[in-house]
């Protein structure tokens, strides 16, 4: 099992998190190589906090490299980056 973690940090992000979080989760739809998702969006707001988080698994490398080339996670991560000022991101194997 792949686990892809990545925490995004944003401009406005009382606007773009609920709309990252809705378009990110309507991939899980769209990718079969998605086993499961979630994301969230930070309440605590603390001095180390992101503003939004998402945790995808995968069964294996393969479909977390066909998510990352999917045209439709593309299409997200194009407005991701659009309204995104940092991000940080970790992927292991369990």
């Amino acid at each position: 099992m792949v686990t892809h973690i990545v925490l995004f940090k944003l401009e406005q992000p009382e606007i773009h998190a609920p709309i990252i979080c809705k378009m990110l989760m309507e991939l899980k739809d769209k990718i079969p190589e998605i086993v499961s998702m979630q994301t969230g969006i930070d309440f605590l707001h603390s001095g180390r906090s992101y503003d939004m988080a998402l945790i995808v698994t995968f069964n294996d490398r393969e479909g977390l490299e066909a998510y990352d080339k999917n045209p439709d996670h593309n299409e997200v991560r194009k407005y991701i980056h659009a309204h995104r000022l940092d991000s940080k991101t970790v992927d292991f194997e369990v």
